[in-house]
């Protein structure tokens, strides 16, 4: 069972919501909001089938997956129609990177590098004090 306390908003809350704040600017901030709006209605068996994925994998793994998937639903058009479809999107991943050790490498080499690429193009963006989306489309290469 997921150790959670009756009333203690799941773990996702926080994280949508904090997303959410962090990306405001973003083109598709409304789809984060409402992904944070919806995040109290996951059911508890798919959060204890997260809980369980989530000790089995290195978490940083896990943290920088849904990062960069929320990222896409900011600046890529990815759409979930809710929270659980997010979650449960997020469950088939885990369980692949359970089951293929090496695919779970080969993903955290690939998070890095598109981390890296999000913070340059994050970064340029500051930096020309232009609205991020532009930069990202101007130097769109592989972070999408």
């Amino acid at each position: 069972m997921c150790d959670r306390v009756f009333g203690e908003p799941n773990p996702f809350e926080a994280i949508f919501a904090r997303y959410a704040e962090q990306l405001s600017d973003a083109p598709g901030a409304a789809r984060i909001t409402r992904l944070a709006k919806t995040a109290k209605r996951i059911p508890e068996p798919i959060m204890d089938d997260l809980t369980a994925l989530v000790v089995q994998l290195d978490v940083q793994l896990v943290r920088d997956d849904i990062a960069l998937h929320l990222i896409e639903v900011g600046f890529c058009n990815a759409r979930y129609s809710s929270t659980v479809d997010f979650v449960s999107a997020l469950r088939t991943r885990l369980h692949r990177y359970v089951r293929e050790p090496r695919l779970a490498s080969n993903t955290r080499t690939a998070f890095k590098e598109r981390h890296a690429w999000w913070r340059m193009a994050q970064g340029r963006a500051a930096e020309l004090s232009r609205w991020p989306a532009i930069v990202l489309i101007e130097t769109h290469t592989n972070g999408c």
